[in-house]
């Protein structure tokens, strides 16, 4: 246990924060303790619990501090951040992703944790992305200690949103970015204690386990594994608090949820990618205050603004006035209205390219905060375009648009987008639809929710082609000397009087101060006291470089790729004893599709990183992923003190040479 940090400053009563590093939390099988970080609020009174789950290890959180959790503890809230089972220091076999049986790691969090004397015997649960399915999985098993969760950018249908998107095959996401963050932290050696032999055992299993990135890759679109993931969130009856990011890749399946939930709730949709709210470049607003608002309402019934708040807040894109509007609802009731494309100016590209896509940004990638899209007009040069006349009035699209198409293809791919007088095209949204046609030859292809207010003067745009790459594998169309017909546009658009009637709403920033708290903490100036008799550990700001994301389209060789580099040169990572690890890192993700051999196309990452303990050693991890639409391989190696420690190759796919294992682990 350590020292407890001082008493923080400003409005309202703090507290300050103890920190208890791999509280060990018993499960049902006695042979299996989970491991949690608790920050407990130093003085106050027993609580209620705000937990979350993440199979990200808690460890490797502690390289930006937990800042959002110790925030939680020092308004009076204890926090835990629990590693699943099989993950990180928690016991066990670890589950394959998205496993229905997450949940019993949370319940089993809750029954112990609501009979500690901190805790009053209730419990908030919140989480972002995976911690948001582990939330609302645990809220539809209701559990009677669980009072009130908050969801952020996050899905009920993992398999449809994300593994295989509109039922296809994955690319970029699931089997680059994702399943590289899995394999890291399957390499890494432990960050608290690597002098403790149950840490290092674990490690010395776990680097040997099948990744992640064959359980995403084995089974394919269609498969059960992938229905028995989804979540009935119309089982949840607590107070949800949902945030969606229109740019965000789970925008739909945050929305669904929210839409099926039966309890109090409210929706607040941003124009964020798929990070924090208040920490998104673009129109940040005051998560922490928000949440904070939801716990004191519905965890101690503490009547406040989030009573007074209209139940849908949502952001509008596009038009002269971006502004928050207030809705009574999601969706906004009977605001179809459709549209008929035929009187529309079509163009048609001289063949279907399979390898757009990369220009619609990293929205569909779990990249974090950039990644934008870009104008679309080179794109939709090489699809089939109808385009509207210009618009004489504003029109507010609120909800989902639905383009019904003819569908020569397996895949067809659909966006709307937003072509300005000088004829640069926005993305407003799109959607994808892989299968067989229904009777007739059409399909509805519903496009993803948005709210976007198209300016007068401005024209409309269907943009219709056979693949999005790099969010999914390129595939040959079948006939290329055919295109699909649009035969119907339904859009959701905003009667005059309803938006009249909306609330504008004044959406606060991030607070200044709290600001300077989470990055105090992230930077290392409010990292954890050492225990007596040892040295402090010098504050060490991580120094990240900026994030790079290019796209190259090479006309001669017909091939576009997508490249994202990330690296972070150091961090401190203090733990119990008062010491510190030292880690730095890097990734580098390519994505190329050729055009011409859409079944050439590849995704490769390649990671770095290195580990100086507080014991003395230094510990490198490689690891690569090579991704195709026939097959993955994985690679993993570590040196201990310029040793090579372990090296091992997976595979997935068409026949390859024997994996080749190299163990050479102290016993």
């Amino acid at each position: 246990m350590n020292a407890p940090e001082p008493p923080l400053e400003g409005p309202g009563r703090r507290y300050g924060v103890v920190v208890h590093r791999d509280v060990r939390i018993p499960t049902a099988d006695p042979d299996v303790t989970l491991s949690g970080d608790l920050f407990l609020p130093e003085g106050a009174a027993p609580a209620p619990l705000l937990l979350t789950l993440l199979p990200y290890r808690r460890d490797v959180a502690a390289l930006s501090g937990s800042a959002v959790f110790r925030w939680f503890a020092s308004r009076g809230y204890p926090s835990l951040l629990v590693d699943l089972r099989g993950l990180g220091s928690s016991d066990g076999v670890r589950r394959p992703p998205f496993h229905p049986q997450e949940a019993d790691d949370a319940l089993d969090a809750i029954a112990w944790a609501v009979r500690q004397p901190w805790c009053d015997g209730t419990v908030g649960m919140w989480g972002g992305s995976y911690g948001g399915m582990t939330t609302m999985r645990t809220a539809a098993r209701r559990p009677a200690a669980l009072r009130a969760i908050v969801v952020l950018e996050s899905t009920d249908d993992p398999g449809h949103d994300f593994v295989h998107p509109g039922g296809t095959r994955g690319a970029l996401g699931p089997l680059g970015l994702w399943s590289m963050t899995m394999l890291l932290g399957q390499l890494l050696p432990p960050l608290d204690d690597y002098a403790d032999l149950a840490e290092r055992a674990r490690w010395r299993t776990r680097r040997s386990e099948r990744p992640h990135l064959l359980d995403l890759f084995g089974p394919g679109p269609g498969d059960p594994v992938w229905d028995r993931a989804r979540i009935d969130a119309s089982a949840i009856d607590v107070p949800a608090l949902c945030f969606a990011g229109w740019r965000d890749l789970f925008c739909e399946g945050t929305l669904r949820a929210y839409e099926k939930m039966t309890g109090p709730k409210r929706l607040i949709a941003g124009p964020w990618l798929h990070t924090m709210p208040h920490e998104s470049p673009h129109v940040p607003v005051d998560f922490l205050q928000l949440a904070l608002a939801w716990w004191d309402r519905w965890l101690r019934d503490e009547p406040n603004d989030a009573d007074k708040a209209p139940p849908v807040s949502v952001y509008v894109e596009g038009g002269d006035a971006p502004r928050w509007l207030g809705l009574p609802d999601w969706p906004t009731g009977d605001s179809a209205v459709p549209v008929h494309p035929a009187t529309w100016t079509c163009t048609v590209a001289v063949r279907p390219d399979p390898a757009t896509g990369a220009l619609s940004g990293l929205w569909a990638v779990p990249s974090g905060p950039f990644g934008l899209p870009l104008d679309q007009h080179d794109d939709d040069t090489r699809g089939l375009c109808l385009t509207s006349p210009p618009g004489r009035e504003p029109q507010l699209l609120c909800g989902r648009p639905v383009v019904t198409v003819t569908a020569p293809w397996p895949r067809v791919s659909v966006k709307l987008t937003d072509v300005d007088p000088m004829g640069r095209s926005t993305l407003v949204c799109a959607g994808l639809w892989a299968g067989e046609p229904l009777a007739g030859g059409t399909v509805d292809v519903t496009l993803g929710p948005t709210t976007y207010e198209v300016r007068p003067g401005h024209r409309l745009r269907v943009v219709v082609a056979p693949g999005d790459f790099p969010r999914v594998w390129p595939e040959e169309p079948g006939r290329a000397d055919a295109w699909p017909e649009v035969t119907g546009l339904v859009l959701p658009v905003l009667p005059a009087e309803r938006v009249g009637n909306a609330d504008v709403l004044d959406f606060p920033a991030p607070d200044p101060s709290s600001l300077l708290e989470l990055l105090s903490v992230a930077t290392g100036t409010a990292s954890e006291p050492p225990a007596p008799g040892t040295a402090p550990v010098p504050a060490a700001a991580s120094a990240s470089g900026p994030p790079v994301w290019e796209i190259a389209d090479d006309h001669l060789g017909n091939t576009v790729s997508v490249r994202i580099a990330l690296s972070d040169d150091g961090a401190a990572v203090p733990h119990t004893h008062g010491r510190a690890h030292r880690v730095r890192g890097r990734q580098e993700i390519a994505a190329t599709a050729d055009r011409v051999r859409p079944d050439a196309a590849t995704v490769t990452v390649s990671a770095f990183g290195e580990v100086h303990t507080d014991t003395g050693h230094h510990i490198t991890v490689d690891a690569d992923i090579t991704a195709q639409a026939s097959g993955v391989r994985a690679t993993g190696r570590i040196t201990l003190d310029g040793h090579l420690l372990f090296d091992r190759q997976w595979t997935a796919g068409p026949p390859h040479p024997p994996a080749l294992s190299h163990d050479r682990s102290p016993r």
